[in-house]
């Protein structure tokens, strides 16, 4: 579990809170943290290794050659992670620095847990609005669960470990492909992916991997396919299989109808 964030935003108050314990270096001077650290934690029978990142800051910030080698690292975490905490300040607008965050998550198909620190210094805050805040600066995350909290006070703290493990649990589903087919022809049915004169066939489809959730689809034509129809299948599998709090990579193959048949026939 890597805790990602901007600098000072209560990356290590949080898990001090989990572990209890000053485990973490905590100061309210920003970039106390200047490297990962791992910690381990043992919750209700489960052992969890969490990685306090350093402070990501813009590359124009970087004082010296440590703060570069802290941004790579915190990188590296996101990387490694099963599941990723992305700690936002209830109390700061957005920056550059979350949405870069939030990017990194979503080009490398990362669970993510969007954490709302400082909720009780935020004054008349909304959690409904803020949400919607999020899901207009980060679209790219509005499948991600939100959690309200203090990690000072340790309000609500726990309610992201157990967060990430039902996150996890949803990356490690596996569908048939009887069960994933019937879902795609649906969708199909409700929604044609051909426009404008292309002729765009969806064979069928089968899940090639775990965490991610990533499947296959063999297409007669690729560069038909759009962005807009693969965000709509996106949606449909993860209403439909239960990943609805997690992202799901699709892969387009292309085949023709006589390799298909041609492939039957030697089954």
């Amino acid at each position: 579990l890597a805790v990602v964030g901007r600098r000072n935003a209560g990356k290590s108050t949080l898990i001090n809170a989990w572990a209890e314990e000053e485990r973490v270096i905590v100061s309210s001077i920003p970039g106390t943290t200047r490297d990962a650290v791992d910690v381990i934690l043992e919750k209700d029978g489960r052992t969890l290794v969490v990685v306090d990142t350093a402070g990501v800051r813009r590359a124009k910030s970087f004082e010296d050659s440590i703060d570069f080698y802290s941004d790579a690292r915190s990188h590296q975490a996101m990387r490694n992670a099963d599941v990723v905490v992305l700690l936002i300040d209830a109390t700061e607008k957005l920056s550059q620095i979350e949405k870069k965050l939030a990017r990194y998550c979503t080009d490398h198909y990362k669970p993510v847990i969007l954490g709302v620190n400082k909720w009780d210094l935020a004054k008349e805050a909304d959690p409904h609005a803020f949400r919607r805040y999020l899901d207009d600066q980060i679209p790219g995350l509005s499948f991600a669960p939100l959690v309200c909290l203090s990690a000072k006070d340790k309000w609500q703290v726990d309610e992201l470990i157990e967060l990430a493990h039902e996150l996890l649990e949803q990356t490690r589903k596996r569908v048939g492909t009887g069960e994933l087919n019937r879902v795609l022809k649906k969708a199909l049915e409700a929604r044609s992916p051909s426009k404008d004169g292309d002729r765009v066939r969806i064979f069928y489809a089968t899940q090639a991997e775990e965490t991610p959730p990533t499947f296959v689809l063999f297409v007669n034509e690729r560069r038909f396919m759009s962005k807009d129809y693969l965000r709509y299948l996106e949606n449909r599998l993860r209403e439909a299989f239960g990943f609805d709090e997690i992202p799901v990579r699709i892969h387009l193959r292309e085949r023709t109808q006589k390799t298909l048949e041609e492939r039957q026939q030697q089954k």
